[in-house]
């Protein structure tokens, strides 16, 4: 069922409710079922791709300003890394010389060699110098992303520490020198580059500094998204009878707060309305609950999730990781 059809089927149980608000109460309802515990449909996974780095050339930067400028064979190596790993596209990479901070590339001109930072070089002026160019922050597949659950790198048999803070971050290596392979996801915040395509999402540092390239395995889990247009409808494991049973406790409160009291028009008392509407929503939860949680339980076994990674014996020659058999 739609959002239109249930938006009609609720100014049917309450026929003085606004057309236009009932949407806005559906709405209310379904955010509170899809956030009241763990369902199959706000499980996801997606992949991170770390690129190569790219260091060839040299780059002019000036003190104050956030336009650096790379040379020809800078140039070069970064359209070639560019086409050749369309997955990260250059102005979602990070840029830094030496040990000074880490930027993010807003702009490239791949005509002219330059380049736009998200804030003036804080760093030393330099002509000519060498630099780094690669991916540090990652983003979530999805807006309302929550938490992660597993990041895994499975060519180095590796599951990545998602506990880590910035501040422990911070202690352990303020200077971001650690060049080995990631072992940690750190929460950086929201996404605040400008022109982002992914602004406002939330944003994870990789540590150790990601220089060489792997592929990673995402786990999350996401809020989920609201009903936005009329023909938008409910994941196949929800049905619109437990979303109506909450939206129209959410109706039945709105009309008992705004009924009239005069004794000529009084009407019916909404609490109880309110109070079989919220019987119904709880034995529907129960129902619904029981049903999705298999779907759960394929998900994590699929995935092996509940197992140590060196649960098995297993040798890696590329990363030299051995298992107990």
């Amino acid at each position: 069922m739609s959002l239109q059809s249930m938006a009609a089927e609720l100014r049917g149980a309450l026929p003085k409710l606004p057309i236009a608000y009932a949407p806005t109460l559906i709405n209310r309802a379904w955010r509170e079922i899809r956030e009241s515990g763990l369902w199959s449909f706000n499980l996801y996974e997606q992949s991170w791709i770390t690129p190569p780095i790219v260091t060839a050339g040299t780059v002019t930067v000036t003190q104050g300003l956030n336009t650096i400028t790379f040379d020809a064979n800078a140039i070069a190596a970064l359209l070639a890394s560019q086409v050749a790993n369309p997955y990260s596209p250059i102005t979602t990479r990070q840029f830094r010389i030496a040990v000074g901070g880490i930027y993010n590339l807003v702009t490239m001109d791949f005509g002219t060699g330059d380049a736009t930072l998200d804030r003036i070089w804080g760093d030393p002026s330099g002509t000519g110098t060498a630099y780094t160019v690669y991916q540090v922050y990652y983003v979530p597949q999805y807006k309302d992303h929550l938490r992660w659950m597993s990041v895994r790198n499975p060519i180095m048999f590796l599951d990545l520490n998602l506990n880590t803070t910035r501040q422990d971050l911070d202690s352990l290596d303020p200077q971001r020198l650690w060049y080995a392979w990631p072992t940690d996801v750190v929460p950086w915040g929201r996404d605040q580059r400008p022109g982002s395509a992914t602004a406002d999402f939330p944003l994870y540092e990789l540590w150790g500094q990601p220089v060489n390239p792997f592929t990673y395995q995402c786990y999350g889990l996401r809020k989920g998204a609201d009903l936005v247009n009329p023909t938008d409808t409910l994941p196949y494991s929800i049905g619109e009878e437990f979303v109506l049973a909450r939206a129209r406790w959410y109706a039945y409160e709105w009309a008992e707060a705004n009924k009239d009291m005069s004794p000529r028009s009084a009407g019916p008392d909404f609490r109880f309305l309110m109070e079989k509407a919220d019987k119904d929503y709880i034995r529907l939860r129960t129902m619904y609950r029981r049903e999705d949680r298999e779907l759960v339980d394929n998900w994590f076994s699929v995935r092996g999730l509940n197992y140590p990674i060196f649960s098995l014996g297993h040798y890696n020659t590329i990363g030299g990781v051995a298992g107990p058999a």
